[in-house]
């Protein structure tokens, strides 16, 4: 087995260890409110336990988020969710986005460290074709900003190839996390929204994300196909 293979193994082996330490630790300290939570009552004392941590609560989100990025099997939706419920929905949008861009910068030092073949671990040579707009950075992060603000399209993948570039750590997490802004608020909000019983909100909001998220499902090949045709070919021409 490669050496950067082996590193890449171990750096997830870490990462799910961590998660894992974090949700016992959780576990034992929420024990008696957990215990309640299949009741109203239960569940507004334990979001309201979390809140009252403060500081130390909203550290526990953007760490489980920056796993989120870095290890791809949590559901990222989840966590806003529960960001939304757990705190509201601008500060949990807030911390959301601190969390993704520490996960952002911890994948940018990865790639720098190991290289081409830990992209290649991660993104498959399909992907690969979907993602030759990085190699114009000007056109780039244009693009980027289209595809991380239209939901259902597969982000977290981007991020990975991106080191590779000449699209600059800085500019992409500006970029990225503007465009994400309207899927992560939805989601806040319909946490806040459910814990408040204003199922209504939530509902309407959520329709509205679903039907979004299955444009973006459906015709995501035929973004990227757009994105080729009108972007890539048009800038071979210019160039």
């Amino acid at each position: 087995m490669k050496k950067k293979k082996k590193t890449q193994i171990i750096v997830n082996i870490i990462a799910i260890l961590l998660l894992l330490a974090l949700f016992i630790a959780l576990f034992v300290y929420f024990y008696d409110e957990i215990q309640r939570l299949n009741t109203a009552e239960g569940l507004e004392e334990f979001v309201s336990r979390i809140r009252e941590t403060g500081f130390l609560g909203g550290v526990i989100l953007v760490f489980i988020q920056t796993l989120q990025v870095t290890v791809a099997f949590i559901p990222g939706e989840f966590v806003e969710l529960a960001a939304g419920a757990m705190f509201n929905p601008f500060l949990g949008l807030v911390l959301c986005l601190i969390g993704l861009n520490i996960g952002t910068a911890i994948i940018f030092g990865l790639v720098k460290w190991l290289g081409k073949p830990f992209v290649e671990e991660n993104v498959s040579e399909k992907e690969h074709t979907h993602l030759r707009f990085l190699n114009d950075p000007n056109r780039a992060l244009i693009i980027l900003f289209f595809i991380f603000l239209i939901p259902g399209i597969p982000k977290d993948i981007l991020i990975y190839p991106i080191p590779l570039t000449k699209v600059k750590m800085w500019k992409f997490m500006i970029v990225s996390s503007i465009a994400r802004i309207p899927s992560i608020l939805s989601s806040t909000f319909i946490g806040s929204s459910v814990l408040e019983q204003n199922y209504v909100a939530a509902g309407i909001v959520f329709a509205v994300f679903l039907v979004l998220a299955i444009i973006g499902l459906i015709f995501n090949k035929r973004i990227y196909e757009f994105i080729d045709k009108r972007f890539i070919k048009q800038g071979k021409k210019s160039d």
